[in-house]
């Protein structure tokens, strides 16, 4: 009789593991319906100028900002939109490169776009699944202006080395950090390393209102400047902006109050939730040494804190009877356990790219500015591809708030182990 569930076996976790997301309670309604009442639901500065309020969305932006060891922040309507301003407020323009990870959710790429320059893809460390320092030493040409580290799934970039290359050629560093709230390098939080850094609270990420974004950066040029591309042109009330003073072209940006006020609330948790996700983490990292064939990510001394997004686990054929990374998924599924392969699809193998779907013009992977065409279905990065056909496999971040959906997952992944033949 079969004991694999793929096989008709009983299946480990029949009720699902025990997850909820997102978390809230009724501080977050008080929050919500406080501003309800109060009639200022626009964050617009000049709002509140007289007004007997402060605004929600700049408390919060004081407190991400001092949180993550930053001077300034900028909060924005997504993490897309965080990632334009940042570029913008960078001075990057038409006939700029930018060189972004492979391996990423596509916003990291459309965000270069829709500043009107040219995202140029690069291969990722095999250990860790980020972007590659070498690869981006051989990427770079006269025409790159700045570098894209994302802390993919939670896990830091080496940003001593993306640091050490952007200041020998002179390169902006944007921290794509939509994933990564509370992860460290070297004791500091990422998003706060480079030039700027940039966030995600879209529903899923370990800090969530729905969906908003923020830039955080120490420059303060840098902070009127994305305030500014954020808010229609406006300048910040402090810096004498007003109501109708428009000093760029720019477009709305702007969170709303709601939902500056429930982050707010979403933050006084996360210093705990972070802590209790790491600390299963690594309890998980240290059971799988255990089982042959499957492994965490390496496991960076520099790296002293991990806020996930995604659990990437590192599956080898050869030592599993070579029973593909596919058919190993299915099992896993059929045990009760959600899985993927995440973002890993490689970036430039997206319909917008491998197409060069970029309207009637072909701007700005055409663009005269930058004198020549990107053809993006003729790169190749080795190393995503195979681990993306072969070896990832990614689990949610929420299964690592218990230590007994660990423990689950674990028992799953020896149940298979153990009946290895079925799956031939």
């Amino acid at each position: 009789m079969a004991k694999l569930a793929i096989k008709g076996g009983r299946p480990v976790i029949s009720n699902g593991l025990k997850i909820e997301w997102p978390i809230f309670d009724e501080a977050d309604e008080k929050a919500l319906i406080g501003v309800l009442k109060n009639g200022h639901w626009c964050s617009c500065g000049y709002l509140f100028k007289n007004a007997q309020l402060e605004s929600k969305v700049a408390k919060f932006e004081r407190e991400f900002a001092k949180w993550n060891g930053a001077n300034y922040a900028i909060a924005t309507n997504s993490g897309t939109s965080a990632l334009v301003l940042a570029l913008k407020a960078g001075g990057i323009e038409a006939g700029d490169e930018v060189i972004v990870p492979a391996v990423t959710y596509v916003s990291s790429g459309t965000a270069v776009i829709l500043a009107n320059a040219i995202p140029i893809f690069v291969d990722i460390d095999p250990g860790t699944y980020q972007i590659s320092p070498q690869a981006v030493e051989e990427a770079i040409t006269n025409k790159t202006k700045a570098l894209m580290p994302v802390h993919y799934g939670g896990y830091p970039a080496n940003m001593d080395r993306i640091m050490e290359i952007a200041r020998k050629d002179d390169l902006l560093v944007i921290e794509d950090a939509a994933e990564a709230h509370g992860s460290e390098w070297r004791g500091k939080k990422v998003g706060s390393i480079g030039n700027m850094g940039c966030f995600s609270f879209q529903m899923g990420k370990p800090l969530t209102c729905g969906e908003g974004g923020i830039v955080l950066t120490n420059n303060q040029d840098l902070a009127v400047k994305c305030y500014s591309y954020g808010d229609l042109g406006r300048m910040p009330i402090e810096k004498g902006g007003t109501k109708y003073d428009t000093y760029i072209s720019a477009g709305n940006y702007r969170m709303s109050e709601f939902l500056g006020a429930l982050l707010s609330v979403q933050l006084s948790r996360l210093d705990e939730q972070t802590q209790m996700r790491y600390e299963n983490g690594e309890y998980f990292a240290r059971e799988l040494e255990k089982i042959e064939g499957i492994s965490a990510l390496k496991r960076d001394p520099r790296v002293t804190k991990r806020g996930y997004y995604f659990y990437f686990l590192r599956y080898d054929p050869s030592r599993w009877d070579n029973i593909s990374r596919d058919k190993f998924m299915k099992a896993l599924s059929a045990e009760g356990v959600p899985c993927s392969t995440a973002h890993n699809d490689p970036m430039y193998k997206n319909i917008v790219f491998y197409k060069n779907a970029f309207g009637r013009t072909g701007c700005p992977a055409s663009c005269p500015f930058y004198g020549k065409k990107v053809d993006y279905s003729k790169f190749y990065c080795p190393e995503t591809e195979r681990i993306y056909k072969s070896e990832v496999v990614a689990l949610g971040k929420d299964f690592l708030m218990e230590r007994e959906n660990v423990d689950k997952i674990l028992e799953v992944i020896c149940k298979i182990r153990e009946n290895i033949g079925e799956l031939k």
